[in-house]
């Protein structure tokens, strides 16, 4: 089942009125008119952004350096900046703990503007680490014109508890990855809990982040809680963790029957070798769609070319550079990947939620920014390393 929130969202609505006509050529048309409202705030956060002077920015820790330069190069020209501009690949689940404490102590962070999933966001957010984006519905129309156009709604880029905030602009679903020489599907953890089956021991890896395991349906139960790090921990105690790049290698080297990554290394393997020793396969219990967004950093010392940056980042035109290397997908986008990682979805029937796909979903995010939600996620992710 894929998100309602990401991929089916109601339509626009347009408003119409018996007297438009007549008053035609007496006022302005008013989309005109918003159209001039964007664009007049965009040059201005262009001309505040200009005298900034520079931006510390990051990008996915996976990212290759090659598609930097052309990323910057493109951002620059796209709104006429004369800036220096830093991107530095990070991993997020390693550098949000640090920028989470560094704001706590009132520190600066270390950079203007940060990609994030969904539970790092939040944790961001909560700790006041995330600076809003003033007028961002007019600025993100001015600046993605599929927005503008209405091909793609606010909502889908920037909901619930980070609209105005944080803004999303690509995505990937956790499943299994796995070698069809060393294991078959049938073979294959059915669900999570299946994890911990002493058959698996020494035959699996995962991430030492907590997004395989964060949105499980017995998080959502407070009752079940304490239960499912038992399980999670019986599964950190049967795999190897490694991150999800370096787990699927080592599955298509053959030293690991199967790992728990996303569907982007998957793609990225086939592309290079199609007729590498991989597959990919979802869990029947859930599978978490795991959106990435850009946060705005609070105290940054570049505000309004972070804030160009985060917003540029959701456009198909900074996707056509990310895109072809790191083969992720945008739920909202209309690319070859993105089409076919829909109709993959909904032929399999796998059911795959993300944070954003109800107000139940949405309130355990909420949960997951409280002192207790931290804690939470701070256990499981002891609970990953066997502890």
């Amino acid at each position: 089942m894929t998100s309602d929130i990401m991929f089916r969202l109601p339509g626009r609505r347009f408003a119409t009125s018996s007297v438009a006509l007549a008053l035609a050529f007496a006022a302005p048309c008013p989309a005109a008119a918003d159209d001039a409202t964007n664009a007049r705030l965009l040059s201005e956060l262009v001309q505040k952004a200009n005298q900034e002077r520079q931006l510390v920015a990051t990008v996915q820790s996976s990212w290759g350096r090659a598609i930097l330069p052309r990323l910057t190069d493109a951002f620059k020209k796209r709104f006429g900046l004369t800036i220096d501009v830093s991107v530095s690949p990070i991993a997020s689940a390693r550098q949000f703990p640090i920028e989470i404490a560094a704001t706590r102590a009132g520190g600066p962070p270390t950079y203007d503007v940060m990609q994030g999933d969904d539970a790092e966001t939040i944790q961001l957010t909560g700790a006041g680490g995330v600076q809003p984006v003033a007028n961002s519905k007019e600025l993100l129309a001015a600046v993605n014109s599929d927005v503008a156009s209405g091909k793609i709604k606010l909502a889908q880029i920037s909901h619930g508890p980070f609209e105005g905030a944080s803004f999303h602009f690509m995505a990937n679903i956790k499943q299994i990855l796995y070698n069809p020489r060393l294991i078959t599907p049938a073979d294959l953890p059915k669900l999570h809990a299946d994890l911990g089956d002493p058959k698996y021991k020494g035959k699996f890896t995962q991430p030492p982040w907590t997004s395989h395991w964060e949105i499980a349906p017995q998080v959502f139960d407070e009752q079940q809680r304490d239960k499912w790090l038992e399980v999670v921990r019986a599964a950190g105690k049967n795999g190897t963790v490694l991150s999800e790049v370096e787990g699927t290698s080592r599955v298509v080297l053959g030293q690991y029957a199967f790992a728990l990554a996303q569907d982007a290394y998957l793609r990225q393997v086939l592309a290079k070798d199609p007729q590498a020793p991989v597959a990919g396969t979802f869990f029947q219990d859930y599978n978490e769609l795991n959106g990435v967004y850009y946060s705005v950093r609070t105290r940054a010392r570049a505000p309004s070319a972070a804030t160009l940056w985060a917003l540029w980042m959701t456009t198909a035109d900074a996707q056509a550079i990310w895109q072809p290397e790191n083969k992720s997908f945008q739920p909202f986008g209309s690319s070859d990947i993105d089409v076919a990682e829909r109709n993959t979805v909904a032929q399999s029937g796998a059911p795959v939620i993300g944070y954003l796909e109800n107000d139940r979903t949405i309130a355990l995010l909420r949960w997951q920014q409280t002192p207790e939600g931290t804690r939470y996620l701070a256990a499981i992710a002891k609970a990953i390393q066997g502890e």
